[in-house]
């Protein structure tokens, strides 16, 4: 079914590079978002917590640091996810046009068919007459939450009406922080979630699914108890939609430096971690076709993790 606007993208995922200096803690964000769950954040190659290491400031326009990056420190972005902006339909191609002011049983209208890349005809009989727009403003502004669009349905051959939220998706983004105490390995979360759709990390490194912690229900379990006083913090990734998250693991050899991995990836959408560090994009690997190319070879029996973020 054809979308009015501007189709939405669950998979936009887009980085961003900042420059530290030592002394800057507020940079302007390259795209508007709506909260600090809603990225992620890392500087020298470890995942800064939200809300603890950062906030979003401006509207959503900025990121403001607790503490200022340190000069030569690698600072990197990931937009988790950019929903695409609905476009505002004008007028202006009509200007001059008369308007009709009623269609007559014998008329014709005309339409682009996106598919086929023709236009064609479309007889009254098949629109739903009980829906009047004739004499109707432009609405000139982004529609609200509660609005809703006509659009034609050509399997059903009805006109049907669709929710904004279909057109410009909401994705939610949110994070849990806990402390470790050395003995307990199991914390409580939310519910619906599986190992690979989430971002666990304990003091800053990022751990292995399955490997590291296994989910049941909303009972998150540590292979090992985090230490005592260990900052632990889950982000939960958007769920929107029906694809899933995935994840591959390998182990170094302090020699090879390419791996294969999914097809259809760039280096903004994995999440690449050795050891539980998390690797910059382009700086420390690249990505060609189904191979994954480190800068410098993993060592011998490094944990490596990749964690394919949703393109769809």
């Amino acid at each position: 079914m054809a979308y009015i606007g501007k189709e939405p993208a669950y998979g936009a995922y887009e980085k961003q590079s900042l420059t530290a200096d030592s002394s800057t803690t507020t940079f302007t964000l390259n795209y508007v978002v709506g909260s600090s769950s809603s990225i992620f954040v890392s500087v020298a190659g470890v995942p800064q917590e939200p809300e603890v290491a950062y906030n979003i400031s401006g509207g959503g326009t900025q990121i403001t640091f607790t503490a200022a990056p340190t000069t030569g420190d690698t600072v990197f972005i990931i937009f988790l996810g950019v929903a695409l902006d609905v476009a505002t339909l004008g007028t202006a191609a009509f200007t001059g046009q008369t308007e009709l002011t009623s269609v007559a049983d014998d008329d014709l209208l005309l339409i682009y068919d996106t598919d086929a890349g023709v236009i064609k005809k479309i007889q009254k009989s098949n629109l739903d007459t009980s829906l009047d727009i004739n004499g109707k403003t432009d609405l000139g502004t982004e529609p609200a939450s509660a609005d809703e669009f006509v659009i034609y349905d050509a399997d059903a051959g009805t006109i049907k009406k669709v929710a904004y939220s279909y057109i410009n998706p909401s994705l939610t983004y949110t994070n849990g922080t806990f402390t470790g105490d050395g003995s307990t390995t199991t914390i409580t979360i939310n519910s619906g979630r599986a190992v690979n759709d989430v971002l666990v990390h304990v003091n800053g490194f990022l751990l292995v699914p399955t490997d590291d912690y296994t989910i049941s229900g909303t009972t998150l379990t540590f292979t090992t108890a985090p230490t005592s006083s260990a900052e632990i913090s889950v982000r939960y990734l958007p769920l929107a939609g029906a694809s899933s998250y995935t994840n591959d693991t390998a182990t170094g050899d302090g020699s090879t430096t390419g791996f294969t991995i999914n097809s259809g990836r760039s280096v903004e959408d994995v999440i690449v971690s050795v050891n539980g560090i998390t690797l910059v994009p382009t700086t420390d690997y690249t990505i060609s076709g189904t191979t994954l190319t480190f800068t410098t070879a993993p060592t011998s029996l490094a944990e490596i993790s990749i964690r394919y973020l949703r393109l769809t």
